[in-house]
C-alpha cells in the first residue's frame, strides 16, 4: 500500500523524505537464521569473512520478566532464589538481514555484512526451567533463558525522491535495555525448539539532506516510544515427518529469525525553529505490518573448548536473497 503525499510545498519534501528514509530505519536485534535450509523464497549468498575472533564483554543485567513464559506447576527454576546468579557465559554472533516497511513496499539492509557489521554480545543460560517428571495431563518442559545486546552502527542511506532528487540521511537504533532470549522445547520429547529474542530499541533519524540541502529535523527526532522487537526462530527437523519444512534456527548454530508484524510507533521531537515534522514522519512510516528478516551466524563461545566457533574467525552470514 503506497502512501500518497499531499502537494503542499511545506509538507511534501519532508513527507517523501521520511517515507524513503525510514525504509531503512527499523532493524537491529540479534537474529535467528540457521545455516540449514534457506527460508521459503530465500537463498544463501557468497561466503563472507568477518576477520573477528573475539567477543565483547557479556551483557550483565536482568531478564525481562514480562517476556518469560509462565512456569509450569511443579517445575524447577534455577538458580534457586537463595543462590548466587550463574557465572557469566560469554558468547557472541553476527546477525544481518533486511527490514521491510509496509507503507513503503521496499526493504533496506540491517547490519550490512560488507560495512563493518556490529557483533551481538550474549550471556548464555542465565536461567533454567525444567519439568522432567510431569503429572498426568502435563507435558515435560525445558526452558533456557539468556541475555543479549546489540548496538547497531548508524547507517548512511542514499536514495531518490520524486524519482530524481538525491536524498541522504543517517539512521540510528538505540537499545533500551538488554535483549531477553527464551529457548523452549526438547528433542527427546519430540517437542520443537522455539526461540524468541525480545527487546526494545528507539528509532532516531538525523543529518537529513534533500538534493544536498539540509532538512533540520533536530537532535531528538525519534519514535515516541521504543520499537518492540520480538524475533522468532524454530528448530523442528528432528520431528516425525521432518517438521514444518522451513529452515531451522538454533541459538548456537544460527539460522533465520523473523518478526512478521513489527509496529513502528509515532514520531516526536522532529523539526526545529517552530516547524513540527512529527505528523509527516508518523503518517509516512508509523504503523503495523512491518517485517524484520535476519540471518544469524553460529555463535562464538570463547570460554569453551575448541572448536568454539571463534577460530579462525566468527562466522559472518550473508544477507538473505529472494529467489
Amino acid at each position: 500500500m503506497r502512501y500518497a503525499v499531499r502537494r503542499s510545498r511545506a509538507a511534501r519534501p519532508a513527507a517523501v523524505l521520511v517515507a524513503a528514509l525510514l525504509a531503512g530505519a527499523v532493524a537491529g536485534a540479534p537474529s535467528d537464521a540457521a545455516p540449514g535450509r534457506a527460508t521459503a523464497g530465500v537463498r544463501a549468498a557468497q561466503v563472507l569473512h568477518s576477520g573477528v575472533n573475539t567477543c565483547p564483554d557479556p551483557p550483565i543485567g536482568d531478564l525481562d520478566q514480562a517476556r518469560l513464559p509462565p512456569v509450569p506447576p511443579g517445575a524447577m527454576v534455577l538458580p534457586f532464589p537463595d543462590m548466587d546468579p550463574f557465572p557469566p557465559t560469554p558468547a557472541c554472533a553476527f546477525a544481518v538481514g533486511f527490514a521491510n516497511v509496509h507503507k513503503l513496499g521496499q526493504a533496506s539492509v540491517v547490519n550490512d555484512p560488507e560495512r563493518r557489521p556490529a557483533l551481538a554480545g550474549l550471556n548464555l543460560t542465565r536461567r533454567f526451567v525444567t519439568l522432567w517428571d510431569p503429572e498426568p495431563g502435563q507435558q515435560p518442559y525445558f526452558e533456557a533463558d539468556s541475555l543479549g545486546y546489540l548496538k547497531l552502527p548508524p547507517s548512511d542511506t542514499t536514495f531518490l525522491t520524486y524519482g530524481f532528487m538525491p536524498t541522504t540521511a543517517k539512521m540510528e537504533l538505540i537499545p533500551e535495555g538488554l535483549l531477553t532470549i527464551v529457548a523452549t522445547g526438547n528433542s527427546d520429547w519430540d517437542q520443537p525448539a522455539e526461540f524468541t529474542i525480545g527487546g526494545y530499541q528507539s528509532l532516531r533519524i538525523y543529518d537529513v539532506k534533500i538534493n544536498g540541502t539540509p532538512l533540520d529535523v533536530g537532535p531528538n527526532c525519534r519514535t515516541v516510544r521504543p520499537v518492540n522487537l520480538e524475533l522468532k526462530g524454530r528448530q523442528d527437523d528432528y520431528l516425525p515427518g521432518g517438521g514444518d519444512g522451513k529452515p531451522d534456527y538454533t541459538l548456537q548454530g544460527g539460522g533465520p529469525l523473523a518478526q512478521r508484524d513489527l509496529t513502528i510507533p509515532p514520531f516526536t521531537g522532529c523539526g526545529t525553529g517552530g516547524e513540527n515534522l512529527d505528523r509527516l514522519f508518523t503518517a509516512a512510516v508509523s504503523g503495523p505490518g512491518n517485517t524484520l528478516n535476519l540471518i544469524q551466524g553460529a555463535i562464538c563461545t570463547p570460554t569453551s573448548d575448541q572448536p568454539n566457533g571463534c577460530e579462525p574467525e566468527i562466522e559472518l552470514p550473508p544477507l538473505p536473497h529472494r529467489r
